[in-house]
């Protein structure tokens, strides 16, 4: 079947080509088994603590970005709450998801599979968004193919065009479809596991492991092969406190770990690292915080946000603007933005001295701080303030203009 289906897609590929992602890697169980022949896939990788946590980390610091929709007219830009597509992104994307899990099951998929697909449901009269529903490839696999120029997407018996899909990769060697982080990191997970494994044997058999009993007098097969097992059955039970009674063996020693084994249960301490390259996050992220300190904290969160949430972002958001809107809207400037500044938080001094800078410098207005912190707008406080000893001679001028103005009109009267 595998070789008739190669077979008709070179038949096929001036017409039609099939794009592949990492479909492969999770058909045949991921490439890379543990030493106890656990493969080593999107599931089992799950399991290791830091590699969740990390996915867990992306995915939250992508879904509580604050999104909106803007019109942007040359340096203006200008929030547009009442547009349709404003609730899709923060509300409801679709009847069963609020906009957070929608999000962050996006970005969980593009990350472990290397694709993220949503469907766009659109009004057939007006051709605006109504939904984006969420496509799960666990039961609806996904396949993209390229057909006079153009991409299609085949799944549940479907094809659909490229312009009604929103489709997110990762890492990619095509442009078009992504491969999955596991594919490529999967020997060292494989390794992360295995000790995770071997740890998990180790202390069931409450460091026990391998022993050798010893007697001065010669012992038949089926005398050593009982009280092997006799041993084994006693020290294997879940009793916390265990006696071995041994009949014909007169000497039990224990065999300690070797440095090596010592060290292969320190592995997991080693895969923080691992995992914090492979997903691109820092290793304090995942509660490794054995070289960090509050002083570099700070700076590695803004690294954090820098380089691995907002290229996420700019990958979300160039597909929303091309996806979610008509060609007049996007004509029109319409656009999605996602505000990565709520990620900075900052200590309440060096948050209230940012503060006062902006606006002593006239880059924010103290309605925009109260937006920050979700206070009520000031009467007034849409104008911008400036101290005195910054103001140009132009504007000098102009003030004491008008204040000869305002001092002749009282004169007058």
């Amino acid at each position: 079947m595998f070789a008739q289906a190669i077979q008709h897609n070179n038949s096929t590929r001036s017409a039609v080509s099939s794009v592949g992602g990492s479909g492969l890697f999770d058909w045949f169980g991921g490439g890379s088994v543990t030493k106890n022949g656990t493969p080593v896939n999107t599931s089992s990788a799950k399991t290791l603590s830091a590699f969740y946590n990390g996915i867990t980390i992306l995915c939250n610091d992508y879904a509580k970005l604050p999104k909106s929709v803007i019109i942007k007219n040359g340096n203006t830009r200008i929030k547009d709450a009442s547009h349709p597509v404003n609730r899709l992104l923060n509300k409801r994307p679709n009847p069963f998801m609020s906009a957070f899990n929608y999000d962050s099951i996006m970005m969980q998929c593009a990350i472990l599979k290397g694709n993220a697909y949503s469907e766009k449901i659109t009004n057939p009269i007006t051709g605006k968004v109504e939904a984006r529903q969420f496509i799960n490839e666990n039961d609806t696999p996904v396949t993209v193919k390229k057909f006079n120029g153009k991409l299609w997407y085949h799944f549940d018996g479907r094809v659909v065009p490229a312009k009604d899909m929103e489709h997110i990769i990762g890492f990619s060697e095509n442009g078009i479809t992504g491969i999955g982080v596991v594919a490529y990191a999967a020997k060292s997970l494989g390794v992360a596991l295995s000790s995770q494994e071997f740890a998990e044997e180790y202390y069931a058999s409450r460091g026990v492991g391998m022993a050798v009993m010893t007697s001065s007098k010669s012992i038949n097969p089926d005398a050593k092969t009982r009280v092997g097992n006799s041993i084994e059955s006693r020290f294997s039970s879940k009793s916390n406190y265990k006696v071995a009674v041994i009949d014909e063996a007169e000497s039990f020693q224990h065999i300690s770990l070797t440095p090596q084994e010592s060290m292969f249960l320190e592995t997991n301490k080693h895969a923080i690292g691992e995992v914090a390259r492979w997903l691109n996050i820092p290793s304090h992220k995942l509660k490794d915080t054995e070289n960090s300190n509050y002083s570099n904290m700070e700076s590695q969160n803004i690294d954090h946000i820098s380089n691995s949430v907002l290229p996420w972002s700019m990958k979300f958001r160039q597909e929303q603007d091309e996806k979610l809107f008509t060609e007049a809207e996007i004509r029109q400037g319409y656009q999605v933005h996602h505000n990565s500044n709520s990620l900075l938080e900052a200590d309440k001094k060096t948050q209230a001295e940012f503060i006062s800078k902006m606006l002593n410098n006239k880059v924010f207005v103290p309605n925009q701080i109260r937006e920050m912190f979700d206070m009520n707008p000031l009467e007034g406080g849409d104008v911008a303030l400036m101290p005195l000893n910054m103001q140009t001679e132009a504007e000098y001028q102009l003030k004491l203009e008008k204040m000869a103005l305002e001092i002749k009109k009282l004169k007058n009267e």
